[in-house]
């Protein structure tokens, strides 16, 4: 039985690394799925054992939480109030915004990837940001993206063009599910058009920023007229 146990948990490993981009991913699979093995193991040999592993388990993960991204980047990050002025403020402006949690290890390892995207590709047209829908809940409910801890639609990446929605990985098809999709750079490069969207950024006229205004030129004495008689 333990061998079948640890052989249905290598398959299991299989399956979730092949949607894993980092190496990071790759061994945060197998420790979690060891920890699931382990826990059935000691609940097997000593029900004692068993909870005593399970409680271990559990402080771990409140206590030790994983480091979020603290590297260079070119992202505003949105609150409920500020995401939809800001599409609205300049509908020239072609923005990619990523909708996140901070739980959802998904989105702590497409952190860095999205931040260097946002230092190779932005530019006065094209600009990128985020929003924790995992703290406003709101702005999940606005733009339909689930905050389950079962969902598959975090991260979710949304293009705006003129203020509306465009596209959106992942997908959601009629049943409301979200349609696998891979979180690496090569994929978001190639599905949003970065590369074409980035040449045509760049070609967009900077906007108008008006000056003070200027004060009247004083006007000329009339012919035969000194400052004095004026």
């Amino acid at each position: 039985r333990e061998v079948e146990i640890l052989m249905f948990l290598s398959a299991i490993v299989m399956m979730k690394n092949r949607r894993s981009i980092t190496v990071e991913q790759h061994i945060g699979n197998i420790f979690m799925f060891s920890k699931v093995a382990n826990a059935i193991l000691f609940f097997r040999l000593d029900i004692r054992m068993g909870l005593l592993y399970l409680t271990l388990c559990i402080v771990f993960l409140m206590t030790c939480k994983p480091p979020l991204y603290m590297g260079p980047e070119y992202i505003k990050y949105f609150s409920d109030k500020t995401i939809d002025e800001e599409l609205e403020r300049d509908k020239r402006v072609t923005w990619i915004v990523e909708f996140f949690a901070n739980w959802s290890s998904e989105c702590q390892s497409f952190a860095p990837i999205f931040a260097d995207l946002s230092l190779k590709y932005n530019c006065s047209g094209l600009h990128f940001g985020k929003v924790d829908v995992g703290r406003y809940t709101d702005v999940s409910t606005r733009y339909k993206v689930s905050t389950s801890p079962l969902t598959k639609q975090l991260p979710t990446l949304i293009l705006f063009q003129g203020g509306t929605e465009t596209m959106r990985r992942p997908q959601i098809d009629k049943k409301g599910r979200a349609v696998s999709w891979t979180f690496s750079e090569e994929n978001v490069i190639r599905e949003f058009n970065l590369n074409e969207l980035y040449q045509r950024a760049k070609k967009q006229p900077k906007p108008r920023e008006e000056g003070p205004e200027e004060p009247p030129a004083a006007q000329a004495p009339l012919p035969g007229e000194t400052k004095k008689d004026k």
